[in-house]
Formats: structure tokens, sequence, C-alpha cells
């Protein structure tokens, strides 16, 4: 759970003239995508409604939901009934429900929380002034959760949520066309639809100049950008364009789908200088049976080629995946595959998920299901069993020398700060918070379980590239452009 609230004071006035913005308390469950509704929702917000940390100091509070698995759905509920005493106390507060969950429950979720004011679905962003404005003129509560094969991403020029992010998101894409079997994506965001180029880089350009140093492009599935319409480049080409937006330091990407990694994007980690050395690559299950069940069109060895391709073309690349245990028919050899591909591939770090059944899937409906306490057991298994090639992998970066661009300041510790690597591994640092937002040469004095320790050396203001894909994966030598 992740309330959207500025990092740093804002640099200039926070209200008109004469008046006095409304309060928005705004939560974010669920991924990056959902992080970037978020951020779209506050800019379309901006000129009336200001963020706060404090849901007792709002006026209007959005939920914005996650219907991945079961546990992030309840999630919501108990935080949206805590919600209920604050209607009680102020009459005029206004709640709304938005997302994947607000898609997939609809009305269900005003007969089950009558004090929600709106429900709103990932497309209908582009209409929160609208619903909003409904709702405070007593039409509510307000519905909407309609799916269109046309929807297409709005265009704000509007200022961040945050003055001067350190990173930002952008999306590219919306909806998915995969149907995996186990997957509500499609039900809930809707079919595949891509933007414009042209939209995609001049937001990258302007997150960039409003101080964006690190961008990540989104989508369910980035890798068929542009498949599905004609005129559209394709995501290597996007890629491409996107990297030579003037200022930016460092571009990533995610969710790749391994049936759609093609070789020429597997080649921009080879010839993009500011493409950070960093995918995420789902595999989902070690066992081919296992994933044409799951209907992921790849088998085991087909993505195992991917990773040989990908080292080849960029041997420093950082890889991290998701998991999936106890999916429906998941017999002890499909798991014990899991455990042996974990061990042929050295993630640096996995996402692992015991399965959970979802409305309007087909894998609901399977027989063969796991029982808890199996699916238990195989996630701690995993688990434990990354917990050691994780550390493995993250100890073979002590005593090296490397670049970070520091994000923040450590919440844990606040007289640290918190970076990342080009390889998106988080380390933190003692240092004053004038870095926040600089490039900084850091030496990694100890690995630690999910993050690294560091001391600073210099920082600098130029973007460094890597000046030789031959070097050792773990000697990461920069030099000035």
């Amino acid at each position: 759970m992740k309330p959207l609230v500025p990092k740093r004071a804002p640099t200039g006035p926070v209200t008109h003239p004469g008046k006095r913005k409304k309060r928005l308390y705004l939560v974010t469950f669920g991924c990056q995508m959902n992080e970037y509704d978020s951020q779209q929702m506050a800019q379309i917000l901006h000129e009336d409604y200001e963020l706060t940390g404090k849901a007792e100091d709002a006026d209007l509070i959005l939920v914005n939901t996650c219907s991945i698995r079961e546990k992030a759905e309840n999630k919501v509920y108990s935080l949206v009934g805590r919600f209920k005493r604050l209607k009680e106390d102020n009459p005029c507060l206004v709640i709304g429900v938005t997302g994947c969950v607000a898609q997939q429950e609809r009305e269900k979720i005003l007969k089950r929380a009558p004090f929600v004011d709106m429900v709103l679905g990932p497309q209908g962003i582009p209409h929160l002034p609208r619903i909003l404005q409904e709702v405070e003129e007593g039409m509510g509560p307000v519905c909407f959760a309609g799916l269109s094969r046309d929807y297409c991403v709005p265009n704000l020029d509007a200022p961040l949520p945050e003055p001067d992010p350190v990173r930002a998101f952008v999306t590219i894409m919306q909806g998915c066309d995969n149907f995996c079997t186990y997957c509500v994506v499609p039900y809930v965001r809707g079919r595949e639809t891509s933007r414009p180029a042209g939209d995609v880089v001049s937001e990258v350009a302007r997150v960039v100049e409003q101080g964006a140093k690190d961008v990540t492009l989104l989508g369910q599935n980035v890798n068929s950008y542009g498949k599905k319409a004609s005129g559209f480049p394709s995501f290597a080409r996007l890629l491409e364009m996107c990297s030579r937006v003037q200022g930016l330091l460092r571009l990533r990407f995610t969710t790749s789908h391994p049936k759609d990694l093609t070789p020429d994007v597997m080649e921009c980690f080879r010839d993009l200088p500011n493409l950070c050395e960093h995918l995420h690559l789902p595999v989902q299950s070690g066992s081919s049976r296992i994933l044409r069940s799951m209907n992921r069109h790849y088998t085991r060895d087909e993505y195992l080629c991917l990773v040989d391709r990908l080292r080849e073309l960029c041997p420093e690349i950082t890889l991290t995946t998701d998991l999936i245990v106890g999916f429906p028919g998941e017999t002890e050899e499909d798991f014990e595959q899991t455990l042996s591909l974990l061990e042929a591939v050295q993630f640096d770090q996995i996402f692992a998920f015991k399965y959970s059944s979802r409305p309007f899937t087909k894998a609901a409906r399977f027989p063969g299901q796991v029982p808890e306490d199996i699916k238990a057991r195989r996630l701690a298994q995993v688990l434990e069993l990354q917990k050691e090639i994780g550390l493995k992998r993250y100890r073979l970066l002590e005593g090296k020398r490397v670049e970070v661009l520091v994000e923040g300041v450590n919440k844990a510790n606040p007289r640290e700060l918190t970076a990342r690597t080009r390889g998106n591994h988080v380390v933190n640092l003692p240092g004053p918070p004038e870095l926040v937002g600089r490039m900084v040469e850091v030496t990694i004095e100890r690995a630690c379980l999910h993050s690294l320790r560091g001391l600073p050396a210099v920082p600098s203001d130029k973007p460094r590239v890597r000046s030789d894909h031959g070097i050792d994966p773990h000697v990461c030598t920069f030099h000035n452009p």
C-alpha cells in the first residue's frame, strides 16, 4: 500500500490566489501500472486538489486497487472499511475505489461498502473530474467500469505530483491479449491498445524536463507494442526513439512476455547506452507442461535460450522474474523443474507467489487444485533457494565500484540515502539529502539479502555509459560520454 504524497516540498505556490485547494489522499496497491494511473489521477485533479499524507485531513480519498491476487483484493476492502469512520465524522468526504478491483467488482463494492461514493475502472480515469462533480452535486454513488477497445492513455500537460522526481513511469500501452489461464488482467484492463509513439516520446521528454533522470516504459506486455495496429514502430524502434530524449540518463521497461521478446529488442541492451542492464522476464514455472497449461506459448528450453542470448549480448545484465507455485495440476516433478530452473538461470531477484484463483479465468475451473499446505511448502522452498542464489549474486558486487542514482532519503534511517544501480540493485549509503537526484560513484561494502551497502565517491551530473560490453559482468566500469 503506497500513499502518493510529494517527497519534497513544492517549489512554488500550491493554491490559487483566494482559493484553498482541497486535499487528496491517494493510496495505491499493486504494480507500476497502478502507480502510473495514480500519478495520472493526481495530475488530472491538480488544479483543485493537493496531495496529503493523512487520510484524516482529506476531502477526497481514492484507493487505487489491484486484483492480481485475492490477498491484495482483501487488503483493499479492509482499508476501505477503515475509512467508514472518517465518512461518519465528515459527511462531505468523498471516497472512491478505482483500478482493477473496481473494474472486477463494480456495483458489488457499493453493496459491500455503501459509504463509497464512486467506483472507477482503469479506463475511467479521464472521466474522473466529471464523475467527481456528479458526486459533489448529490448524483452519486457513481459506477464507471466500461472497457473499450479504442481506449487510449490521455496526454496530460499537468505537472507531476512530485516536484523534481528522480524516477518516472510512462505507459506505452494498455490491456493484454494473452489470456494466460491464471490472469485476470484482460478482464479488468481490456484488450491491447498501443499508444502513439509521438505521445510516448513527448511524455518521456516532459517528465525529463520536470526532473526525472530514470524513466520506465510500462505495459502489460511491452514486447507486443504496436503489433495490433498499422503505422506503429516496433518496440525496439520505440526504445531507440525514447533513448534519444535529451537529458534522459536511464531508460527501463517492464513487463516483457518471453514469447514476444524479439532479437532486435534484446540487441537494444547492447546498442542503447542509456538502456539499463536489467530485464524483468516472468517465467512463471520451470515446467513446460505447466507453461502449456498456463497458456504461456513458450517452453522451458525456449526461455533458457532467451537467457543465454541476453547474456551473450549484454554479459552484465541483471535478470529478475515472477513465479507461481501450486498452479492447478502442478506435480512434485513439475515443481522440481521450477527449482532446477532457478539454479540454472541464477536470477538476482524473484517475485514468487502461491497460485490464487481469480474470477473469470480458466484456471479457476481446472481440476487438480493444489491444497494450500502444499502451496505454502513449495513457496517456502522457492524463497529459501532464491535467498541463497540472490545473496550469492549480490556478494559478487562486494568491493566493486559502481555508479548509482540517488533516489531519496532512506525511510528506515533518515541519516542515509537510497540509490539504485543500472542493474536495479538498491544501494543504501551515507550522505546528505543534497545528493538526491545525483549520479554518484559508490564502492560496495556489503551485500544484504535484497540490497547493498556502499560508500559514496564523487558526484557526477553527467550520464555515464558502459565502456565495453565485454567487461566482467560484475566489474561495472564507466567513462564519460
